[in-house]
């Protein structure tokens, strides 16, 4: 009687998500077989989503820190009547007054929290799929941060004739360019954090016999 013939893949049969796969590479910590004597090996380390998640971390970590030290005051100076000098009243421009840049460093805050919880995680085969999800999430956290905050240093920076919004970066010259350059190094975490997921979603694709 011929024996029936099952194709390994995510089915639990041959090589799958359990890390069970002969093939090596994988997530972060990689996929390997199962350790010699029975037990489970630890996952080797992948040293290039390594350096990318290291990057994540501390590209995140300063953009969190840039903004919430950014500030600057000016004196502007307020005319109530002719007869009257001008009143001297000193205004200062900071991140917590803008929700859209509270946003920025709540969300970076949180990606390299995920990131440093993920780094230390990275040999172990059961939070291959956990880390993956919280990828995805920290993707959509730092583009939907970035736009927000982009969006609103370009307000600051053009204004808005139609709603007759002065602009302010001229006033804020400093500010406004502290502000954008956290921006700019979030953005970069982003796509570093979309590069990473994709080489994952390679790696598993190769290391799965199931295609």
């Amino acid at each position: 009687m011929e024996t029936s013939r099952v194709k390994p893949g995510f089915n639990g049969v041959g090589a799958g998500l359990d890390g069970s796969s002969r093939r090596g590479g994988g997530y972060m910590g990689g996929v390997g077989g199962p350790a010699a004597g029975g037990g489970r090996a630890a996952a080797p380390v992948d040293a290039c989503g390594v350096a990318l998640r290291v990057f994540v971390l501390a590209a995140t970590l300063v953009a969190a820190v840039v903004m919430v030290v950014d500030r600057q005051t000016r004196t502007i100076e307020i005319t109530l009547t002719d007869t009257l000098p001008p009143l001297q009243v000193p205004v200062t421009a900071k991140w917590s007054y803008s929700s859209a840049f509270v946003y920025f460093v709540v969300a970076n805050a949180m990606v390299c929290v995920f990131s440093a919880a993920a780094l230390a995680a990275c040999r172990r085969r059961g939070a291959v799929v956990p880390v993956m999800v919280g990828d995805l999430l920290a993707l959509a956290l730092l583009f939907s941060a970035v736009g927000a905050a982009a969006e609103f240093g370009i307000l600051g920076e053009r204004g808005n004739s139609h709603v007759r919004w002065a602009r302010v970066c001229n006033v804020y010259g400093a500010f406004c360019e502290r502000a954008m350059a956290a921006v700019i190094v979030s953005l970069l975490a982003a796509f570093a954090n979309l590069v990473m997921l994709m080489l994952a979603i390679l790696a598993i694709h190769k290391n799965s016999s199931y295609y």
